[in-house]
């Protein structure tokens, strides 16, 4: 016989999720451990293991008392752990009609039993969801959370006692995507348009360089070893030396000044960074090693002389799908930035199939942030008896303040970068479990990058079973799908190593494509160009006008009239592909100035006029270096194709 109970209860979670109504509706229960009582008011209770979920005197005011404090906001998520029988999800749901309530209960066979004897209604509501697993709950919040998004978890008393660490990892999980996107926003924000200059600048030697794609398989079978700069990477430094011919180095450029040191010298050097990391290759001898770098790498890094650059360009970051598109790519690399997993990536590409990993700790080990002679090797990581947390310091300030050194510092302005990267850091102190189980701090980038390698082992070993991954970085953050092997013992059964010559390898474009490509491109930026300079120019004249007379002159409307103008034609370009890119990064950088009325009052309007130009003053470096990197790449193919 039909349960009507169970049907409309189901009825109503596949309004949102028909895969989770037919999982609770197919899910057969045998032999409950669950029961029914009553309380002293005379409520139904539930019984789980013997243990009463709800108060044994009264369940809904019970439920009423912990929603009491609850307040409604649409910026809110709340995670109610727990179902029980409806008491506390009820009154929350009855409580918040605005803020998005996720209820998270992990026994299905829990959740099948009561929706089969109570008629629960929550569920009709649109800001009312139900979970049942960690991958749910994980899509569940991405559907709902936004940057600034509050989260909160409420839970009874019987799930703390029960399931208080499952508590703590459900709320971690929704923090870490909070975290992950805010992280994500925040780099695209900051880097995109050192990213866009980078890539431009360094487009005529991209494509000519050959990619990391056309070493497919040119290692199969065979063992490398990815160098991280990591506190354990010094356990294994001598190791390393003395085992050279067992694999095919991939160093991260960190590791590069320590590396010399030991006169190790790496076959591939792996660099990501879209900042200036010229220091990091100073005084070495780099023309016997190969170079793996990103589109958006920092473009002096290619006045060095390496054996051969090849270049990995992902398909998910900043203005690589404008490279791709020049290129005609179409394969699937990712990354995600950090260079360690772009490493990872290439060593698969080449058909690795045993790929270590060490100085991959993603954690403060024995106090360190980072391996000694690495770059940042000055930081430490201590705990503050008084204040009863970690806290990164500098071991010797001065000398960690030189690792900021460029061609354009000062000491001052290495100092002032020195301390804003410590506040970063200590900003975003968490812990993360360690091998042997136990919480080592860490940074919330490397939780989410602990996550990010967990997910290519699963999908690396599904597309090579016969792929072996090993973390020799001892002492280090747990990663799942790495089998946790000391460096001593992997070394054991390794032969020798062949190191291939791959300087045969071009790189391969269509130049009536590209020259098509950068001259389109080439014509958006330069109009563009000069409706900046055309707007920072009328914009000073109107702060100047009303800084003099403080009142909005006749002189005054005709050039706000003409800010006007030029900001539409600013704002129809940014509907142009591909310029769009950089043009809308800068106008969201003043997005508060399109959600006010700034020419309501006068200090309004200054206010207002000064970020516009503070943001697009900014702007002028970045047009000038991707209008100078087009016109490169366009006289490179002219004259090597065209003899022009």
């Amino acid at each position: 016989m039909e349960n009507k109970v169970l049907s409309q209860n189901i009825e109503q979670i596949k309004h949102y999720n028909s895969n989770l109504a037919n999982k609770i509706l197919m899910f057969e229960i045998e032999k409950s451990n669950l029961q029914l009582a009553q309380n002293e008011n005379g409520e139904f209770n539930l019984i789980l293991e013997k243990t009463p979920l709800h108060s044994t005197i009264s369940a809904i005011d019970e439920a009423n008392k912990i929603a009491y404090d609850f307040v409604d906001n649409k910026d809110s998520i709340k995670i109610i752990y727990g179902l029980g029988l409806g008491y506390l999800p009820d009154s929350t749901s009855n409580k918040l009609k605005e803020t998005k309530i996720i209820v998270y209960e992990p026994n299905i066979e829990l959740i099948k039993f009561v929706f089969s004897i109570a008629q629960l209604e929550l569920f009709s509501k649109d800001n009312v969801f139900l979970c049942t697993d960690k991958e749910e709950f994980k899509q569940c919040v991405l559907n709902l959370i936004q940057e600034n998004t509050s989260l909160s978890i409420s839970f009874l008393n019987s799930y703390k006692t029960l399931f208080l660490e499952d508590i703590k990892d459900t709320l971690n999980l929704a923090l870490n995507i909070q975290a992950e996107l805010n992280g994500n926003k925040n780099t695209f924000l900051k880097k995109a348009p050192s990213c866009f200059s980078n890539s431009l600048l360094n487009l005529k030697h991209i494509i000519r360089n050959p990619k990391i794609s056309d070493l497919k398989d040119v290692y199969k079978g065979k063992t490398a070893i990815i160098l991280c700069a990591g506190p354990s990477l010094n356990d294994d430094i001598e190791l390393i030396k003395e085992n050279q011919d067992k694999f095919v180095i991939f160093a991260l450029n960190p590791t590069l000044k320590l590396l010399n040191k030991h006169k190790i010298k790496p076959n591939f050097i792996v660099a990501i960074e879209n900042t200036d990391i010229v220091e990091q290759f100073c005084e070495l001898k780099l023309d016997r090693s190969y170079l793996i770098m990103e589109a958006f790498s920092y473009h002096w890094i290619l006045l060095n002389k390496f054996r051969k650059t090849f270049s990995y360009i992902s398909n998910d970051n900043f203005f690589n799908y404008w490279i791709r598109d020049c290129l005609k790519l179409n394969d699937c690399l990712e990354t995600k930035g950090t260079v360690s997993y772009t490493a990872l990536m290439s060593a698969f590409i080449m058909g690795f199939e045993k790929i270590i990993i060490t100085g991959q700790d993603l954690a403060y080990k024995d106090g360190l942030c980072y391996s000694r002679d690495c770059h940042f090797g000055e930081l430490d990581c201590v705990f503050d008896e008084k204040e009863k947390q970690y806290k990164i310091i500098a071991k010797d300030f001065e000398k960690f303040s030189k690792a900021f050194k460029t061609a354009k510092t000062t000491p001052e302005k290495e100092i002032r970068l020195a301390n804003k990267y410590l506040e970063r850091l200590n900003k975003n102190i968490c812990t993360v479990k360690s091998q042997d189980g136990k919480q080592l701090p860490s940074k919330t980038d490397y939780a989410i990058f602990i996550k990010c390698f967990e997910q290519a082992a699963l999908e690396l070993k599904k597309a090579n079973p016969n792929l072996e991954l090993i973390n020799s970085s001892k002492g280090s953050a747990q990663i799942d799908g790495f089998e946790n092997i000391s460096l001593s013992e992997v070394i054991k059964g390794l032969e020798p190593v062949e190191k291939l010559n791959l300087d045969c390898h071009k790189g391969k474009f269509d130049p009536d494509y590209v020259l098509s490509k950068t001259k389109k491109l080439l014509e958006q930026l330069q109009n563009f160009q000069k409706l900046r300079d055309e707007l920072v120019l009328v914009n000073e004249k109107i702060i100047k006008e009303l800084q003099n007379k403080n009142i909005f002159t006749q002189n005054a409307q005709a050039l706000m009239k003409k800010h006007t103008q030029i900001f539409s034609s600013i704002l129809e370009l940014s509907k142009e592909k591909d310029v769009d890119f950089i043009i809308n990064v800068f106008l969201h950088r003043i997005k508060e100035c399109f959600e006010m009325n700034y020419f309501s009052d006068i200090e309004t309007a200054k206010k207002a006029l000064e970020k516009i130009n503070e943001n697009f003053n900014r702007l002028e470096g970045v047009i000038k270096n991707g209008i100078k990197g087009l016109s490169n790449c366009q006289t490179f193919v002219l004259k090597e194709f065209f003899n022009v």
